[in-house]
C-alpha cells in the first residue's frame, strides 16, 4: 500500500506538468493570440561573486553579449565579446580599477566589490562608439562606484584579428563624501 502512495506522489507533480504544458500550447494556438515566435526577446544580464572573483554579462549591442571578470586582489577588470562566426574571444577588455576606487598601488587588504551590468545609450560619432551597457564597480567597504564604459563597434564582432580596448571610466559616485551624493 505505501508504494501505492509514494508513486502517487511521484507521479501527481509529472501529470500536473503535463496538465499545463497542454494548456499552454492549446492557448498559444486560439485565434487571435499572438504566435509563440512572435513573442518579444528578452535579454538577461547576470552577475556573481566569491571572495576573489566577481563575474557578469551585460549585452553589446543587440545580438552580442560580453562576459566580464573583475579579480579582488589585483583589480583588473577583464572581459570579452565572442565572434558569432568562430566562438572565439575576439573583442578583449582590460582595466584596472583600483585607482579609480582611491586605492594606493600595494595596499589593497582584503578588498571586497561589487560588479553590476547596465544598460545605457550613448550618442555619439561613429569614431567613439559604446556598447549598450556600463558597468558599475563598487567598493563594498566605502560604496564609492565607479561607471565604466565599454568601447565598441559592430564591425569588432566579425573582424577577422583580435582586438584589445580599454574600458572607459566615466564618472564616479562617492556616497560618503568627497563629491556629489548618489541620490
Amino acid at each position: 500500500m505505501s508504494s501505492n502512495v509514494s508513486l502517487k506522489r511521484m507521479l501527481a507533480p509529472a501529470g500536473a506538468m503535463l496538465v499545463a504544458a497542454i494548456a499552454f500550447l492549446a492557448g498559444s494556438m486560439m485565434p487571435g493570440r499572438l504566435p509563440v515566435a512572435s513573442w518579444p526577446r528578452v535579454q538577461a544580464m547576470s552577475t556573481l561573486s566569491d571572495e576573489t572573483f566577481a563575474v557578469c554579462t551585460a549585452p553589446i549591442d543587440m545580438s552580442m553579449e560580453g562576459f566580464f571578470m573583475l579579480d579582488f586582489e589585483t583589480g583588473d577588470l577583464t572581459g570579452g565579446v565572442l565572434n558569432p562566426n568562430t566562438a572565439k574571444f575576439m573583442t578583449t577588455y582590460r582595466y584596472n580599477v583600483l585607482k579609480d576606487l582611491g586605492f594606493k598601488p600595494g595596499q589593497v587588504q582584503n578588498p571586497r566589490f561589487l560588479i553590476v551590468p547596465g544598460r545605457a545609450s550613448f550618442g555619439g560619432n561613429s569614431g567613439n562608439r559604446m556598447a549598450q551597457s556600463v558597468l558599475y564597480v563598487t567598493d563594498g567597504s566605502t560604496g564609492v562606484t565607479v561607471a565604466y564604459g565599454i568601447p565598441w563597434s559592430p564591425q569588432q564582432s566579425t573582424a577577422g584579428k583580435a582586438a584589445i580596448a580599454e574600458l572607459i571610466p566615466l564618472d564616479i559616485a562617492r556616497p560618503r563624501g568627497g563629491g556629489p551624493r548618489v541620490p
